[in-house]
């Protein structure tokens, strides 16, 4: 019996015993009720930390409280499909699992009557119209170039056009890497290009003479339109497919977060404040190699 006492693989397993009881007996104490989440400060550090680390600066309240949000989705997500066993046959079970409860109400979508399809249309009709189209010539001044006779400059080159526009206007304005004319371009087109305040300037311009100065991301210019086609407005034939598709994703992401409700009504959320400051998450994150 003496013998066996020394044994170092008996002090091995009384050791081990003594530390499962007693993980069991602190969790077992500390843990969650079942129906509970609880987002901690350690976690919500970590939500503040990773976001800091990816942008380079801290989260505001509004983008931290968003993150507990969705960590409070997946996690109720995540119990539904626990409880309803897809986890047994799925390598990357949280993910997957998330995705899989969404998409369940997902199989059972009715199908698009052509009344839903049409009243759809009628509220987004701007979606699928035919965009306006414009042929326009541009002049670029640049404000480096002319500091605070830009203006003046600017006047100048326009009175030389004359309200007509009949003046050649080849030559005019700085030298630029910038088309000085394009053809067909829809509003959006112009706006990738030259920016909002540019774009907006045209679509509201007149045709047939020069106006400015209109600003865009580069500096300032003088426009022309020389030819606007209108708009046009769509029938549901020519856009039917693209209708339904919309139509069944809307009712989806209806259909999905009136779920994660339901679901979410089942549970008690505690979210405890964090042990750092969001700033101090944000330092945290770049001290991380």
């Amino acid at each position: 019996m003496k013998r066996l006492l020394r044994d170092p693989l008996l002090h091995f397993a009384v050791l081990g015993i003594g530390l499962f009881v007693l993980y069991r007996a602190i969790s077992g104490s500390a843990g969650a009720a079942p129906n509970e989440i609880v987002v901690d400060s350690a976690r919500v550090d970590v939500l503040a930390t990773q976001f800091a680390r990816t942008r380079q600066r801290a989260p505001s309240e509004q983008e931290l409280q968003g993150l507990v949000d969705n960590y409070v989705r997946e996690e109720v997500l995540y119990r539904e499909g626990l409880a309803l066993g897809l986890d047994r046959d799925d390598p990357v079970v949280r993910n997957r699992m998330r995705l899989r409860v969404e998409l369940i109400s997902d199989a059972a979508a009715p199908e698009v009557s052509e009344q839903d399809a049409q009243a759809w249309l009628d509220e987004h009709g701007e979606r699928y119209a035919a965009p306006a189209r414009f042929d326009f010539r541009q002049a670029f001044f640049a404000p480096a170039r002319h500091g605070e006779r830009i203006d003046a400059d600017i006047g100048d080159a326009l009175r030389r056009l004359g309200a007509a526009g009949d003046v050649d206007d080849a030559g005019l304005g700085d030298a630029t890497l910038l088309p000085s004319a394009l053809h067909g371009v829809t509003t959006a087109d112009v706006a990738a290009q030259f920016g909002d305040e540019f774009a907006a300037a045209l679509g509201a311009a007149p045709t047939g003479r020069w106006l400015g100065p209109v600003r865009s991301t580069y500096g300032l210019h003088l426009v022309r339109v020389d030819a606007r086609e209108e708009g046009q407005a769509v029938t549901l034939a020519d856009v039917r497919n693209e209708v339904e598709r919309d139509v069944r994703d809307a009712r989806a992401r209806a259909a999905s977060e009136a779920q994660y409700e339901r679901l979410r009504a089942r549970y008690s959320v505690r979210i405890e404040k964090p042990t750092h400051g969001l700033e101090d998450a944000a330092a945290l994150a770049s001290q991380t190699p």
